[in-house]
This record gives C-alpha cells, structure tokens and sequence, in this order.
C-alpha cells in the first residue's frame, strides 16, 4: 500500500514552529475569529472537530512575515 505524503501539520505541529503552546495558539484563533484581535495567523481549515494547517500554506505564510531585526522591520 502507498504511503500518504502529509498535506496538513496540526496545531501541535504549528505551536511547536511557532515557539508557542497549543492553546496560546487556540487563543489567538478564537480571538481573530471573535474580531477581537487581528493576530497574523497561518491559513487553517476546521475538519471533524480538529484544527489543520495546509502545509505548503504554512511555508508561504512563514516566508511572508516581516523579520525584526533591532527594532527595523524587513520584509
């Protein structure tokens, strides 16, 4: 039988890249969804009660965020 590649990290996954915990990661989420924030959050879907990430999207999102270096912001 073939292997699967994976097309999704979870929010495990994602807080781990992120150098966050999981519910700080929910949180944030719920924030933004509630519009009580605006935090810049990866593309994610909601499938059978579990939070995914699409991979390649992931990537993307990480490529486009501004590094901070001594208080400049670079894009």
């Amino acid at each position: 039988m073939p292997k699967i590649k994976p097309q999704f990290y979870t929010a495990d996954e994602v807080a781990i890249a992120l150098c966050c915990s999981k519910q700080t990661l929910y949180n944030k989420l719920s924030e933004n969804r509630q519009a009580k924030a605006r935090h810049s959050l990866p593309p994610y879907i909601k499938q059978g009660g579990k939070t995914l990430f699409p991979i390649s999207e992931f990537h993307h999102w990480i490529e486009t965020q501004p590094l901070i270096r001594s208080g400049e912001v670079h894009y």
